[in-house]
Order: C-alpha cells, then sequence, then structure tokens
C-alpha cells in the first residue's frame, strides 16, 4: 500500500495549536495532541493504522517514541465496529486482519487516549479502470496508460517491477532518466507542485485531474515484467495533498479532516496495467 509520510510543522511540536503565522510569537505552553496516520486500501485488510502524539519542537521527532501502544482503536462500517489489535514490534500500528476494505463504503475511525479522543472517516472511492498495451518496445514509441473513473479526489501513478530479467544494453539506453525495476511502489509524485488551499482550481494539477501518463521507453534498465498502478484517492488524501504545500509567508495547518487530533485518515483504490519491456 501506498504511504506518504505526514510532513507536518504541528505533528513535531505545535500540539493541538495552529502554527503561529507571527515568527516572533511566543508559542506558548506545549500540549501533546493525537496524531493518526491511516491509509485503507479497497481489496487489502486495515493494516498500519499508527497512533502517537506531537512532540515539542525543541525534541527530534521520534517516531518510535512518539507512539501509543496502548491506544481503545476502533473502526466502524455498515453499523458493526471492529477493534483494532496493536502489532506486534511495530510501535503505535493497529490492524484488523479479518476486515477487508471494500470500495463505496464509509469507515468510521475512533481513537481514545489518555490525552483524549479523535475521530474520523473515510469514503472509499472505487477503483479506476486502466488500460494500455500488453509490450513496450526499447528503442520504439513512448509507452501511454489511460484511466477512466470518478473520484472527489483525484489519481496517483505507481510504477512496480514484477520480474526483471536481463540488463538492456549500454546502447539502447541513451537519454531519459531511468527507474530500473522501478519506485519499489513509491507514489509517483512528480505532478505534486500544487499551491495550497487550490481545490476550486483543481484542474492545474495533474494528479488530481490527470488522466493519463506517457513512459519513455529510454526509462527503463532491465528487460521484464512491470505494473503500472493507478491509484483513486479519497477527498481526504486529495485535501491534504493540496493544503499540505505551505510555504514561509502563511504556516496555516493542511486539512486533517480529523476531529481531536492531527494527521490523515485517508483510503484510495488501484487499477493496474501489467505490461512487459522488449
Amino acid at each position: 500500500m501506498i504511504k506518504r509520510r505526514l510532513v507536518l510543522c504541528l505533528a513535531i511540536g505545535l500540539g493541538s495549536g495552529a502554527c503561529s503565522t507571527a515568527p516572533t510569537e511566543s508559542l506558548g505552553e506545549f500540549r501533546e495532541t493525537i496524531l493518526i496516520e491511516g491509509y485503507l486500501q479497497a481489496g487489502n485488510n486495515v493494516s498500519d493504522v499508527f497512533v502517537g502524539t506531537t512532540m515539542p519542537l525543541s525534541s527530534e521527532y521520534d517516531r518510535d517514541a512518539s507512539a501509543l501502544s496502548d491506544a481503545d482503536v476502533t473502526i466502524t462500517v455498515d453499523g458493526v465496529t471492529h477493534s483494532l489489535s496493536s502489532v506486534p514490534d511495530k510501535p503505535g500500528a493497529y490492524h484488523q486482519p479479518d476486515l477487508v476494505v471494500q470500495p463505496g463504503k464509509t469507515y468510521h475511525l475512533s481513537v481514545a487516549t489518555g490525552l483524549g479522543k479523535a475521530t474520523a472517516q473515510t469514503t472509499v472511492p472505487f477503483p479506476p479502470k486502466a488500460s494500455g498495451a500488453p509490450v513496450v518496445n526499447v528503442g520504439g514509441d513512448p509507452y501511454r496508460v489511460t484511466w477512466e473513473g470518478e473520484t472527489n479526489g483525484g489519481y496517483v501513478t505507481s510504477r512496480q517491477a514484477v520480474a526483471l530479467l536481463e540488463r538492456i544494453p549500454p546502447e539502447n539506453q541513451f537519454g531519459g532518466g531511468r527507474f530500473g525495476g522501478g519506485f519499489g511502489g513509491a507514489i509517483d509524485t512528480t505532478g505534486f507542485g500544487a499551491l495550497r488551499d487550490s481545490l476550486a482550481r483543481a484542474d492545474q494539477w495533474r494528479f488530481l485531474q490527470g488522466q493519463s501518463q506517457t513512459l519513455n521507453p529510454l526509462q527503463f534498465s532491465y528487460y521484464g515484467a512491470y505494473a503500472f498502478l493507478v491509484f483513486s484517492l479519497d477527498e481526504n488524501y486529495g485535501d491534504y495533498l493540496i493544503s499540505s504545500q505551505q510555504d514561509g509567508a502563511a504556516l496555516d495547518e493542511p486539512r486533517f479532516h480529523i476531529e481531536g487530533g492531527i494527521g490523515l485518515f485517508a483510503s484510495m483504490a488501484a487499477d493496474s496495467v501489467q505490461f512487459r519491456v522488449e
């Protein structure tokens, strides 16, 4: 499952208060705030919902040190409440292996800790329908993937290696950037250049509105089988991606959509295209 670490000024120190717009203003007394990071992917079970706290600006942020492993974490869907258990050897992580995420359903998260209670909800989008040719010829035409779908959060893409073969001879690798075996499933963030709080102008952003992507065959370093994944995002994710593009002149908070805490509880659904590089 794809994951994008929350880069939050307040996640490492400002507690429940907003980031100050006056650099010389006192931040006041630090107060811990519940921090949530959870991603639901359609077709997968509920896993790695992280629960922790903020930390003072004077401290170096340590995810394990901020983790809360004794929280009461539940997810309610279709009127049924499911308890999440802590994941062994992963501080602050919770899962429910028997709960499989379904598109179109709304999942309500509740986190109760000694600091109080935080709640959030996400409606899982339906996966897009992606299509592309089954073969990419080295030295041939660019490879284009297109997709169709409906989502208020937009799309992101990821490229993965399925089965790599021999390296492509150097004489066929001139020009272009290479990603070899892929990015290991990480989000392709090339379209994330965005101004904050610009949902009303979403047509600017490829990652929100784009429905195609083209790969140059010269980007590949190995022959073999690959997958191109397209993820539909929920509105929570789309809002966060846009509003987290902070600048030094306006240190306002990202849009978290969490009551009683900060962070991100979001969902996504993926489709993929399998192809061979020959």
